[in-house]
């Protein structure tokens, strides 16, 4: 199918633009494909271009001063990476680096700023996926103060499952090329935090593993885990043994 035809995320930015803004989008730069844990942006590293995915799932690494590299996110289809550093005139602010084999696409800033110049609406697309990510991180931010380290993790799965999550007999598989300590990181919690949070939804009945893949067993159960109805701190139903934030 031609890519201008097929279904894009609602929220990446192929998703918000309309079919004609699309077509003239992507006849810019050039398509390149890499393989698994391909480096495709490096921190730290002049900016002289952006990418999209067209096929596959990156995931966004920041190196920190104690040696530690934190994963921020995940990027799939129709995202667009590397807009900061164009739009800020500054170096990379993180690695990006390949999930799997994946299909982007290379346009260059100056490329894609006469683009954006000559097209509003296209501006008003990358705003829109801007402000989506913002929100996202505000919302995780919220969640790493408020939340008790098992609900950061349930949350963090159901958010991948929906996303990039296939779907089996056996539930949603997250196949998605990730550790478990790189989904750790995204749940802002230690490994040996991860790992005990994983058993108590493994119990709970909402995940288990299979090939030391994590499969999501109830998406709808795991994404209620933890919501109070009421506001009670021990609402969540864990006990305080549980509740680590590291």
């Amino acid at each position: 199918m031609e890519l201008n035809q097929q279904p894009w995320p609602d929220g990446s930015l192929l998703g918000r633009m309309s079919a004609r803004t699309r077509q003239r989008f992507l006849e810019l730069g050039t398509t390149v494909t890499y393989g698994p844990r391909q480096h495709v942006f490096r921190q730290g590293e002049e900016s002289h271009h952006v990418l999209v995915v067209l096929d596959g799932l990156v995931k966004v690494f920041v190196d920190t001063e104690f040696g530690r590299p934190v994963l921020l996110g995940l990027r799939g289809r129709g995202d667009l990476l590397g807009e900061m550093a164009m739009l800020e005139h500054r170096r990379r602010s993180a690695d990006v680096v390949t999930c799997a084999p994946a299909r982007v696409k290379l346009i260059g800033n100056a490329q894609l700023k006469t683009f954006f110049d000559r097209s509003p609406d296209a501006w008003a697309a990358m705003a829109g996926s801007l402000s989506q990510r913002l929100s996202g991180a505000n919302v995780r931010r919220a969640e790493f103060v408020a939340c008790p380290a098992p609900v950061r993790v349930g949350r963090v799965l159901a958010e991948i499952a929906r996303a990039y999550g296939v779907r089996t007999p056996d539930g949603w598989d997250l196949d998605v090329g990730l550790t478990q300590t790189e989904i750790a990181s995204l749940a802002g919690v230690a490994l040996a935090t991860f790992e005990k949070a994983l058993h108590r939804l493994h119990r709970s009945g909402l995940v288990h593993r299979k090939s030391r893949r994590i499969v999501v067993d109830d998406l709808a159960g795991l994404s209620r885990f933890g919501v109070a109805d009421r506001p009670n701190p021990y609402q969540y139903g864990i006990g305080d043994e549980d509740v680590a934030h590291s």
